[in-house]
Parts: structure tokens; C-alpha cells; sequence
């Protein structure tokens, strides 16, 4: 009965220990500016990988994770974060050629991003800029086909912390509408602002 004890106890802590190796192996390569955003709020841990040099390159809606690749250093990395959104872990992700496929699809979606008003001018759209403009709106962005043949410019009035969005069919620059939306959506969320 003893030696059955002895016995379990030696492989529970066979167990843990070969558990805890491997997770210090899984963060084995990370740098340690980046294990450094461990316990930061995810918003901050983002800018912090931004300027190291990283971009995101997948994100899981429901895994609560994302994952980040630095083209200069060939590195990818996976940050893991709680319902909270902090940060709870940063782990070495071999899979390059996927985060490098990954960053390059991301890219293609941010370069439809671009700051100021759109190259668009028909009476409808220069009315509905004037009448914004009228309300205290200026113009920060616009989207290049944010939906299958249509395009959108997003206007912010600061004072109010309101911002209005004015969308068109690209076939002939048609307008659509202009709809009111979320504050935060006022801001060119492109990582690269052109």
C-alpha cells in the first residue's frame, strides 16, 4: 500500500513538472520585451507589439486569442487574454509561413483604409459633407468598398463625441445614406494611416 502511494506521488509530480518544463519551453525564442505584456490590459499590450515592430495576423472571435508576426525578425507570436481582456499569456507560434499568409491578407484589408475625405465628388455627397460640416463634423477617413460595391466616409464631431458615416454605391458614385455609428468608429483604425 505504501509503494502504491509512493508510487502515485511520483508520477503526480513527474506530471506537473513535465507540465511546467513545457510550458517554459512553449515561451522558449519569445523576446523578453514581449513576454513583458504579460498582466497588461490588451489594448496596451497591442500598441506595445506595434512598436516592437509586430502586426497582428489572425484573431479568434470566441479562442480569446490573436496572433502577431514581425516581418523583420521572422517571429510569430500568440497572445492569449481573458474575458477581462488582459493578457494572460504569450507563447512562441512556429507556425511562420501561416502568420506570414495571415499578415498578408491583413494587409490587403487595412490598404482600403485611407485618412481624409474620398475622391468622390457628385451633388448628393458633396450636400450630405455640407450639411455635416454645417452640424460641426469634420471629415477623418474613408473606406474603399467596405462592403461588396459600396464605399463609406466617416465624419467626427469632437464637441458632441458623435460620428456620422456617409455611404455610396461605387457604380456611379450613388448615395445611400448617412447613418449615425459608434464615437470610437471616428478614428482610421488602419495600423498604417495613408
Amino acid at each position: 500500500m505504501k509503494s502504491t502511494k509512493l508510487f502515485t506521488l511520483l508520477v503526480f509530480f513527474f506530471i506537473t513538472g513535465f507540465l511546467n518544463n513545457s510550458k517554459v519551453n512553449a515561451q522558449d525564442g519569445v523576446p523578453s520585451e514581449v513576454i513583458s505584456i504579460v498582466k497588461m490590459k490588451l489594448d496596451e499590450g497591442q500598441a506595445k507589439l506595434t512598436s516592437l515592430g509586430y502586426e497582428i495576423c489572425a484573431s479568434s472571435l470566441m479562442g480569446k486569442k490573436q496572433d502577431w508576426f514581425n516581418e523583420s525578425t521572422q517571429n510569430c507570436v500568440t497572445v492569449k487574454f481573458d474575458k477581462k481582456k488582459v493578457i494572460s499569456e504569450v507563447l512562441l507560434n512556429s507556425e511562420t509561413s501561416k502568420c506570414q499568409k495571415g499578415l498578408e491578407a491583413s494587409r490587403k484589408v487595412w490598404e482600403k483604409y485611407h485618412n481624409g475625405q474620398a475622391p468622390v465628388n457628385t451633388e448628393k455627397i458633396d450636400e450630405e459633407r455640407k450639411k455635416l460640416s454645417n452640424q460641426g463634423f469634420k471629415v477623418s477617413y474613408w473606406i474603399d468598398e467596405i462592403s461588396p460595391g459600396r464605399s463609406s466616409e466617416y465624419w467626427v464631431n469632437d464637441a458632441t463625441q458623435k460620428t456620422m458615416y456617409i455611404v455610396w454605391d461605387i457604380q456611379g458614385n450613388k448615395w445611400v445614406m448617412t447613418e449615425k455609428t459608434d464615437y470610437k468608429m471616428g478614428k482610421n483604425p488602419a495600423p498604417t494611416n495613408n
